[in-house]
């Protein structure tokens, strides 16, 4: 753009200086007018009956005074009580340089015309500032705005003084007494103004407070899930003091140090990042409230000698200003509560006092929510103590039964051919046993009662059912010969089902074996319309195991992974030597297990997958719901054969409500958009650790199966 001649910036100035005279002329004509000031005040007074809000109630304020006073910026300063100066509350220029500045644009108590103001509790008028010694330049030169000439009145409430009011650069001359008297006047409705202003805003807080905690409370009372518990309080911790960031520290007592046990922040930033933002009790002000028990509050918490600065650098995120107080139960402190960055202004004492008393709730709500884990805890630790019992009673209810069906069956047996042989000098023998074996049933009985308690219909199928009938049928096979071969058939397959001896051990390449399982199981899949990619890759590695166990292993951990995962996800079947060990994995990209069930994964008819929602229950369908037999059956094979049996799970987080269904398809989730989604958000991996077929371990197992 070229720059102007001469002659067109003088037809410029020429303008500027008409425009100027019109309004001074204009100004003038008002100020001659009686009812100009009353019309300002009336403006000022209306506005102060219909705003509430404090901010919006100021600029009206100033854009009056500037037009009352034909002044190019006016603007509100109060008094900050915690740093010792003065802050601009609101300001309004001409060319809106000053308002995008204010909050760096602080003005000195001692040094400014506007802290002499305040100090004395006069007002200054100084129409040339370059020859007053308290006029701070250093607001000139941060912000740019040349302040020639200003205008400034104290605000005074009814018991102190809260501010000034400055005008600066009248247009067209000078601020007259006439302009002081105005803004003395216009300076009590401003003061009033703030003061109502505040204590309607502290009023409205301290409600917002109380109502706050009332929320957090009934979250207590309504909830023991402690992670929800802890970020519906935190949640309504950040919106009741605006603050940036608010989390909670515990103590953890292995590491001596405080970790994030919950934590929110605008941009996740430290959320994201909290397993890491660890802070140490001696080097941090967070271990400082916790040592000591007492509050801290610091708005300029980077001057603090106790302040980890490291935090700051691995998080990225810049701390301005927080409140710490401690987390105290009955016994003990547990933790710290911590809110960050207050949106507007400085933390006070009352922001001490409102999360002093939140504090209270939330210790409480980690103490209740911890006795309960602890509670239930106890609960799982008696459960398996009754599946232990139950095992003690099953086995000894077998070993009754079996001998019991054995006697009975022989002392038939040997009353019948005593009687055919014309011998009935042993009938009061076999009597007297006979009572004492019935004496053997009814205690049999008892502890066929006390097994009945919590047992599964399938459970008692397989272990009462078949037991019963092999016992009668080993019996019969005494009058009738044809039963035996049945009986011989039912043993091989229990035996085979649930092994209590060691079979033959095969050298087996893993690698040439696990081809013919995996096809087999991939024309199942596909037999049930499966839509899976199945991921094989072994190793060659050579074994000394049955091949029939080898078989149930590899089928049974790759069909539970299949029916773990839905269409169109993934199953990784793996295999690889290392050292002397085979370790073969089978990886599903489903829906996992929960954490509740995981101790429970191999004691036996545990279902893998909940209820049938989406399944024909059908081998090989999604969710298919099987018994849990072949993990079990896997169990029992690792300590007859030597491996080690592992797995890892990580439950689908969308499934907390079952009620939603599980859809079978990645394609048909509402909350995947790819299939990593799906894979990423939950899925199962057992691993199993076989000794090669010439390892020391192996070699061990051979000898004691020799000796």
């Amino acid at each position: 753009m070229p720059k102007p001649t001469y002659e067109q910036l003088e037809r410029r100035v020429k303008e500027l200086e008409k425009i100027a005279g019109d309004l001074i002329g204009k100004a003038m004509d008002y100020e001659q007018d009686d009812g100009f000031e009353l019309s300002i005040l009336y403006n000022i007074s209306e506005a102060l009956t219909t705003t509430r809000e404090l901010d919006e109630l100021l600029a009206i304020v100033c854009d009056e005074v500037r037009k009352a006073l034909l002044a190019e910026g006016a603007g509100v300063l109060l008094y900050d009580e915690t740093r010792g100066d003065l802050y601009w509350r609101q300001v309004r220029d001409a060319r809106q340089i000053l308002a995008a500045q204010s909050n760096d644009l602080r003005l000195p108590i001692e040094g400014s015309i506007a802290g002499w103001v305040f100090k004395n509790n006069q007002p200054a008028r100084v129409n040339d500032t370059s020859r007053d010694p308290r006029y701070y330049p250093e607001m000139t030169k941060k912000s740019g705005f040349d302040i020639r000439k200003v205008l400034q009145v104290p605000l005074k409430t009814s018991n102190k003084t809260i501010g000034v009011l400055m005008v600066m650069n009248k247009i067209g001359g000078n601020f007259t007494r006439q302009d002081e008297a105005l803004a003395s006047s216009m300076a009590g409705t401003i003061a009033l103004a703030i003061d109502n202003a505040t204590v309607y805003k502290t009023l409205k807080k301290s409600k917002d407070d109380l109502e706050m905690i009332y929320r957090a409370s009934m979250a207590l009372a309504t909830t023991m899930d402690l992670d929800h518990l802890l970020a519906v309080i935190i949640e309504e911790l950040r919106t009741a003091l605006n603050t940036q960031a608010a989390g909670l520290l515990l103590y953890d007592e292995h590491k001596g140090d405080l970790y994030w046990r919950e934590v929110q922040d605008e941009n996740g930033t430290i959320s994201a990042q909290s397993a890491d933002l660890r802070l140490p009790l001696d080097r941090s002000i967070s271990g400082q409230v916790f040592q000591t028990g007492e509050p801290a509050l610091l708005n300029d918490p980077a001057h603090n000698p106790n302040f980890f600065r490291p935090f700051e650098e691995r998080s990225g995120f810049h701390i301005r200003n927080e409140i710490i107080v401690p987390l105290h139960t009955r016994e003990k402190t547990i933790g710290v509560l911590v809110v960050i960055n207050k949106r507007e202004g400085n933390f006070t004492e009352e922001d001490v006092h409102i999360l002093s008393s939140l504090a209270g709730v939330v210790a409480l709500a980690v103490e209740n929510a911890t006795f309960f884990e602890e509670l239930l805890s106890s609960y799982r630790d008696l459960e398996n103590l009754n599946r232990v019992k139950s095992k003690i009673l099953n086995h000894l209810s077998h070993e009754l039964r079996t001998p019991l069906a054995i006697i009975r069956g022989t002392l038939a047996t040997m009353w019948k051919r005593l009687r055919d042989m014309g011998l009935k000098d042993f009938d009061r023998s076999i009597e007297r046993m006979n009572r004492h074996v019935q004496s053997l049933n009814r205690l049999e009985a008892q502890v066929e009662s006390i097994m009945m308690t919590g047992y599964t219909w399938e459970r008692r199928w397989i272990t009462d059912f078949l037991q019963k009938a092999l016992d009668l049928m080993e019996v019969q096979t005494e009058w009738t010969p044809q039963i035996r071969q049945a009986t011989s058939v039912i043993h091989q397959w229990l035996e085979k089902t649930f092994p209590t001896r060691r079979d033959e051990l095969e050298r087996i390449n893993v690698r040439e074996f696990g081809v013919s399982v995996f096809e087999f199981v991939r024309t199942k899949a596909e037999e049930q319309k499966r839509f899976l990619n199945l991921d094989f890759n072994l190793e060659d590695g050579e074994l000394l195991i049955p091949g029939h166990v080898l078989r149930a292993i590899m089928e049974g951990l790759i069909r539970n992974a299949v029916e773990a995962t839905p269409d169109h996800g993934t199953v990784y079947v793996t295999g690889h030597t290392r050292g002397e060990r085979y370790i073969f994995t089978v990886k599903d990209t489903g829906i996992g297990i929960p954490d509740k069930d995981k101790e429970l994964i191999f004691e036996g008819f545990y279902p893998v997958q909940d209820t049938e929602n989406y399944s024909s229950g059908r081998p090989y369908s999604f969710n298919a719901g099987g018994k849990g037999i072949d993990l079990l059956r896997i169990r029992m094979f690792s300590e007859l054969y030597g491996f080690k049996l592992s797995f890892t799970s990580q439950r689908c987080p969308h499934l907390k409500n079952q009620d939603e269904g599980l859809p079978g398809n990645v394609e048909l989730c509402v909350h995947c958009s790819t299939m990593e989604d799906c894979a990423n958000n939950g899925g199962s991996e057992f691993t199993v650790d076989f000794p090669l077929a010439d390892s020391k371990a192996m070699l061990r197992l051979k000898e004691e199966e020799a000796a």
